[in-house]
């Protein structure tokens, strides 16, 4: 049995949950982002700097966003939206979080942060990618560190697939800029590597490999690198330095097709971990990090699914 900790709500719910319900998944976490799907063109300082300092890497980074997210359903960026839809659909089965817009200001964050008292999520998620932010310097980004931190919720950070050629997007992305976040927050926090180019694969792990050495609160999801981090040498280094009850499974359906979501699961259960392990990334560590964190998991509800 598997715990999904990566499904985008980008499209049909009942849909989603049919395709991965055919392997043997029980629960999946919905991962929205707050992105509108003309983000760049709105007043943003990250975007303002970039285009100054470097107007081609800015007219690719904005035409790759706008082409991303305008394909997106309402409820990537409707915290409402997508949970209401996932308690309609089957509340047992997703695990709505939430996602909030630090590029979009003080304001707005202080808003959408008090929605959320009355939705009760357990986790937000942030893309300083398709956002458009520095996780360091943005000042709207302080509020909901300080809110995960008082509310003792789960901070998801969703390293977003970049667009050829611009390499300050590399560099926002390498893990090694959320020293500075973990040295003064005490959160738990998930990297997200759904969309993490090959190119930039190894040198990410071997500074992830770092900073999960350094900050014993913080995971990785595997969506978009299980093959290459159970299946090759670097991978399988790194999973023994960070160790298998820190690696919580994700499979980035539906923004991988449905075929990938299937090798990257083959590579994670036909790999060298042990049956203890591979049963913590596939479901235990999902399960007690969620539990942890005041979501609810029937056990007996999924007893139940697994004889049936």
């Amino acid at each position: 049995m598997i715990i999904d900790f990566h499904a985008c709500p980008s499209t049909d719910l009942l849909s989603i949950r049919n395709k991965l319900s055919l392997i043997k998944v029980m629960r999946a976490v919905l991962q929205p982002i707050d992105a509108l799907p003309l983000l760049h063109i709105l007043p943003n300082e990250f975007f303002t700097e970039l285009s100054i300092e470097d107007p081609h890497s800015a007219l690719l980074w904005g035409k790759y966003i706008e082409r991303l997210t305008s394909l997106w359903s309402p409820r990537m960026y409707d915290n409402m939206k997508v949970w209401y839809e996932a308690s309609t659909n089957d509340y047992d089965f997703f695990i709505p979080f939430a996602s909030i817009n630090p590029a979009l200001g003080a304001k707005y964050v202080h808003e959408k942060l008090s929605e959320l008292d009355n939705l009760g999520v357990q986790g937000i998620v942030v893309s300083p990618t398709l956002q458009l932010f520095d996780p360091v310097k943005a000042k709207a980004f302080r509020p909901i560190l300080e809110y995960v931190e008082r509310k003792d919720l789960l901070l998801v950070m969703h390293l977003d697939p970049c667009p050829r050629d611009v390499g300050i997007c590399f560099k926002n992305l390498m893990p090694d800029a959320l020293s500075e976040v973990l040295d003064r927050y005490s959160i738990r926090m998930v990297l997200s590597a759904l969309g993490i180019s090959e190119s930039m694969i190894y040198p990410w792990l071997e500074r992830i490999t770092r900073l999960m050495k350094r900050y014993d609160k913080v995971y990785i999801e595997t969506s978009g690198i299980s093959c290459i981090l159970f299946n090759t040498l670097i991978g399988r280094n790194a999973v023994k330095s960070i160790g298998a009850e820190r690696i919580l499974y994700g499979g980035g359906y539906p923004f991988l097709r449905f075929r990938q979501v299937i090798k990257n699961l083959n590579c994670v259960e036909s790999s060298e971990l042990s049956k203890r392990d591979l049963e913590a990334v596939l479901y235990d560590n999902a399960f007690d990090l969620l539990r942890d964190m005041g979501v609810s998991i029937d056990d007996e509800k999924i007893e139940e699914q697994k004889v049936i």
